[in-house]
């Protein structure tokens, strides 16, 4: 939509739905996650290398462990928005893992790791030169996603980009991520 979306927790995964909510405890609001940064360091925290992604996982099946592959047509279509400014509250990427993993073991996180994940004596300037340098992963948490503030989108193929051109946004491009190869399979 060309609008403001607002998180609902009934669309949250079920199994991280915990860990966001100790984020809205922390935060005085259910979360929305950004990426920060410049599109090549910020884009593994996207999901959006996922549009290619062929190999989505596997199960054990009588023991034998049998990947799963995407078939055509079952690939996602996501897009990426980029934005000059957003208010919210920023967060270690990776430390933001220590929390998810205390709330789906049902342990509290601790005061120390709080404090790795908030940074709370980093002022923005310093988390945004952490973000341009590529010293941590930034992420930002905000209550909502005015989409129609964006100021650039990136999309997978040409019909998404007149789609989304036909909806009101404008500077949309194509970017497409190359993805590694499975291992064992060598292109020649």
């Amino acid at each position: 939509m060309y609008g403001t979306i607002r998180p609902d927790r009934k669309f949250s995964d079920p199994e991280f739905l915990s860990a966001y909510e100790w984020v809205e405890e922390h935060t005085g609001f259910f979360p929305i996650f950004y990426a920060v940064g410049p599109c090549d360091k910020a884009l593994c925290m996207t999901g959006y290398e996922n549009n290619w992604s062929v190999w989505i996982g596997g199960d054990f099946d009588e023991g034998v462990y049998r990947k799963k592959f995407r078939g055509a047509g079952e690939f996602p279509n996501l897009a990426i928005f980029s934005f000059d400014h957003i208010d919210g509250i920023f967060m270690d990427y990776m430390s933001w893992h220590i929390a998810i993993n205390a709330c789906l073991n049902g342990r509290k996180v601790t005061a120390y790791e709080c404090r790795m994940i908030f940074k709370p004596s980093w002022t923005r300037r310093r988390w945004m030169l952490a973000a341009l340098k590529g010293t941590h992963s930034v992420q930002l948490v905000a209550p909502e996603l005015p989409l129609h503030l964006a100021q650039h989108a990136f999309v997978r193929n040409a019909k998404t980009k007149r789609h989304l051109e036909k909806m009101g946004f404008t500077d949309v491009d194509i970017l497409r991520v190359p993805v590694d190869k499975p291992a064992g399979i060598i292109h020649r």
